[in-house]
């Protein structure tokens, strides 16, 4: 037997050989690992010692590839944040006492000095902090410098050792409750209407493109509607995140697809009127950042805002994945706990299904973005505990309720109903008591307990009588002393 065959170390195509495949980074043509080692050498000869000029010389006209995902440049926004964390990082590590002379020198020790000090003394939050600690293994990987900065559980590990608990570098990838403008008690469409009202004809229209559609505010703005509707849906080709490309399918539901080709059709009419020239649903002679502005300050005229409704215009995207999951499963997401866990956990296929059309719908590869948006069953099991947890610790912890029961000849109490699921109530829905009387107590005693209820608990709480003597299935007990 031949050495080719034996060890299939010749250039034949040996069994027992395994082909490595080769990283996205690694396959790029530009722009990937060490393809700037010589721009940052050649900056650090031309300035030496100053490494603030080093470091603008490497950024000017850089190819920033994008690592994972398809074959691209990264957007605008992402290269600005990405020279803005290197630039300022200088200063701060010279306020660390830990000065560079050279930008290639940026390593290990200095990503550690850098996250203590934004998370002890500038408190970031960990998505602002993991994302600057992205952006710095980013250069070093393209100045070839690929393990300087290590991942995921060695890094975890490394900051630990330095001081920094791993809670405080976790990002939420999954949304803690629905930031739908419904779940805060805000009409979508009546605010369209109130703009229109308000003779924010342009305005009213954004907003209803971006609930029917999931659009964000800066893909409305770029849209083209006569060019955009295409068969089977809308076409979103500018302003969307990383340049990609979207089909946002119209509705299987007919109503709401016969409100999305109407919307579209007076868009069109909209543009044909104002903005012929360009053909889009932006605002004539100004720049996208101007648009922008405009946009939001129009929407803070009529009280839209995070802290007079409780919402922002990104709400409308969440309104649209709710719906849509909702659309593909009859049920609404497990972020808005308006369904038992188990429904969820048993119906486990259709929910990953409706998870990647709804990812797919707002612009996302990956299945576990939608979770921003609609939560996870993990997850919403945790929030409806902590709802459980908060109703009984407001029971027990308002002075007089547990001992004005008790003295009525209340003997135990439960947490039943719709607030014993930890599903999220409605405004004014009431929280649901089912109370045991001592022996020997009448029925018509409730009307009592009721009575105190009410009084130090105002509009909250209604309490029924346990029948059969049995615990409710469904019951939390809240202890009363």
């Amino acid at each position: 037997m031949s050495a080719k065959s034996g060890n299939g170390s010749g250039s034949g195509s040996g069994k027992g050989r395994k082909r490595r495949v080769k990283s996205r980074a690694e396959t790029l043509a530009k722009g990937g690992p060490g393809s700037g080692a010589i721009r940052a050498e050649h900056a650090s000869t031309l300035y030496p010692n100053d490494p603030y000029k080093q470091m603008m010389y490497f950024l000017a006209d850089l190819v920033l590839q994008a690592f994972t995902g398809r074959l691209r440049s990264v957007a605008q926004h992402t290269r600005s944040r990405f020279g803005e964390t290197l630039t300022r990082l200088i200063g701060e590590l010279r306020h660390l006492r830990m000065p560079i002379q050279r930008i290639d020198q940026i390593g290990r020790r200095h990503v550690v000095a850098l996250v203590v000090y934004w998370v002890n003394e500038e408190g970031h939050s960990a998505s602002t902090v993991m994302n600057k600690v992205s952006q710095i293994r980013k250069f070093c990987e393209i100045i070839g410098k690929v393990d300087a900065i290590p991942k995921r559980e060695e890094f975890f590990q490394l900051m630990e050792a330095a001081g920094v608990p791993r809670s405080a570098l976790l990002r939420h990838q999954v949304a803690p409750g629905s930031k739908s403008w419904s779940a805060a008690g805000v009409e979508p469409v009546g605010i369209s209407e109130l703009l229109l009202e308000k003779n924010y004809h342009h305005e009213s229209l954004l907003v209803e493109l971006m609930l029917h559609f999931g659009l964000r505010v800066a893909e409305v703005l770029s849209l083209d509607p006569y060019k955009a509707d295409v068969p089977g849906g809308l076409l979103l080709t500018a302003g969307t995140k990383g340049g990609k490309d979207r089909l946002v399918p119209y509705s299987a539901d007919p109503e709401k697809a016969a409100q999305q080709r109407d919307v579209l059709a007076r868009a069109n009419i909209w543009v044909s009127k104002n903005n012929r020239q360009r053909g889009d649903m932006g605002y004539p002679g100004m720049s996208k950042k101007q648009a922008l502005k405009k946009y939001y300050n129009t929407l803070e005229t009529v009280g839209l805002t995070k802290a007079k409704m409780g919402v922002v215009s990104h709400g409308l995207r969440h309104e649209f994945a709710a719906n849509l999951f909702e659309q593909i499963t009859g049920h609404r997401p497990p972020v808005e706990g308006q369904e038992p866990s188990e429904w969820f956990s048993k119906n486990r296929e259709l929910v990953d299904h409706a998870y990647i059309m709804v990812s797919e719908a707002l612009g996302h590869w990956r299945k576990d973005i939608a979770s921003s948006y609609l939560g996870s069953v993990a997850r919403m099991s945790k929030t409806q505990k902590v709802r459980i947890e908060k109703l009984i610790e407001m029971i027990q912890n308002t002075a007089g309720v547990a001992q004005g029961m008790l003295d009525l000849g209340v003997d135990r109490v439960w947490l039943t109903g719709r607030a014993a699921q930890g599903i999220q109530l409605a405004t004014h829905e009431r929280i649901q008591l089912t109370a045991s009387l001592k022996e020997g107590v009448a029925w018509t005693v409730l009307k009592d307990v009721h009575a105190v209820l009410e009084k130090l608990l105002p509009g909250r709480v209604l309490v029924g009588p346990l029948l059969g003597g049995v615990q409710p299935d469904d019951g939390v007990e809240v202890f009363l002393c």
